[in-house]
């Protein structure tokens, strides 16, 4: 029979094993037990036999996590990945400016927002959109109006990488609004609920996405015209978005459903961007040319020889001790060289498909 409070020990445990070969830069093996049992102390948990620890230590000066027990590890690498989440979503109250004249509170990040992007609340009327939903509001430097763009996150939630990827679009002259699309709860049920709305297509993802791009288009400072842009499990949502009251859709390592026929019925000119090294998108880019050729719709789809997933960011995303897992199966980490040429793409594809401004807004 199962002893929950042994069980409690041993995440414990294994929470800190993990956290120190994280920690771990040249250290030598004295150095690292000493590590280890200031983590389990932390812990409150009873340093085993030093020999053991030796053994820990060697273990973890060459990048190994000793694993306690799979079961175990799995549950204390899920336990930081909901944590890397949850502090995330962590605010402080700071006075700042109201963006262009909104009306509405304003919070910083808990880790300081790049300068033009602001929190705010997104609390336009849709149906069964999320009643907590927030976001993150990019302005432009330059004199508006301006067209704008939804923009979507990884699966990962909102870090500072996508953070900055907002300033980005921001300073390329577009109002942006990423919304946090995992602003319900705790990061497994939503990454749940949320990929399925996405394989579904339908759901609070969608209805979120909805408010998100309605809270845009109701600013003054605003052309009246709005793209979708998203990375990864985003990038889903902007090719599921296309055809939902968007001009322009920028899809980034974006998986193509099944029903790519019918997802595509109506969408707006889409522009894509795939990396050859990321093997469980290899028939993403064929079969999304193929649709969109077959539908008439203007595109502009590309892959790069030397890139992965990701390779837009400009630091690598996600857990640590996922990184080297996602980089040998996906090929995940930045590109620079192949993240400037996507870029220009995007924006000169924006410019050109957001430049009408509707009849009530000239």
């Amino acid at each position: 029979m199962e002893n929950p409070g042994q069980n409690r020990s041993d995440v414990q445990l294994q929470l800190a094993i993990l956290e120190v070969v994280d920690r771990v830069d040249g250290e030598t093996t004295e150095e690292i037990v000493d590590m280890l049992r200031d983590a389990m102390v932390r812990r409150r948990i009873s340093p085993p036999p030093g020999t053991w620890l030796s053994t820990v230590a060697r273990d973890a000066s060459i990048g190994n996590a000793y694993v306690v027990r799979q079961d175990v590890v799995d549950e204390a690498r899920y336990r930081r990945t909901e944590a890397s989440v949850e502090q995330l979503s962590e605010v402080y109250v700071a006075p700042a400016e109201d963006p262009a004249g909104t009306g509405t509170s304003v919070h910083l990040h808990r880790n300081g927002l790049p300068p033009k992007v602001f929190e705010v609340p997104i609390d336009v009327p849709v149906p069964d959109r999320t009643p907590e939903l927030r976001g993150y509001l990019g302005v432009p430097n330059t004199q508006g109006p301006w067209p704008a763009v939804v923009m979507l996150h990884e699966a990962f939630a909102i870090d500072d990488v996508m953070l900055r990827q907002v300033q980005r679009m921001a300073d390329a002259g577009f109002l942006v609004l990423m919304p946090d699309l995992f602003s319900a709860g705790t990061s497994r049920r939503c990454l749940s609920a949320t990929f399925r709305a996405l394989s579904e297509g339908r759901g609070r993802a969608f209805s979120d996405i909805e408010a998100a791009r309605r809270f845009l288009l109701n600013r003054t400072d605003c052309t009246g015209v709005a793209g979708v842009l998203g990375f990864c499990m985003g990038g889903g949502f902007a090719l599921a978005s296309a055809s939902r009251g968007f001009s322009a859709a920028a899809v980034n390592y974006g998986p193509v459903p099944k029903n790519i026929s019918e997802v595509l019925e109506g969408a707006c000119p889409v522009v894509a961007s795939y990396g050859k090294r990321d093997l469980t998108l290899l028939r993403a880019k064929p079969r999304l040319e193929k649709a969109l050729r077959r539908k008439g719709i203007p595109s502009d789809v590309k892959s790069y020889p030397g890139a992965g997933h990701g390779f837009l960011n400009d630091a690598p995303t996600g857990p640590a001790w996922l990184q080297p897992v996602a980089k040998l199966i996906m090929g995940a980490g930045p590109n620079p060289e192949a993240a400037a040429d996507a870029w220009r793409r995007i924006e000169d594809f924006f410019r050109l498909h957001l430049q009408e401004i509707p009849e009530g807004r000239r």
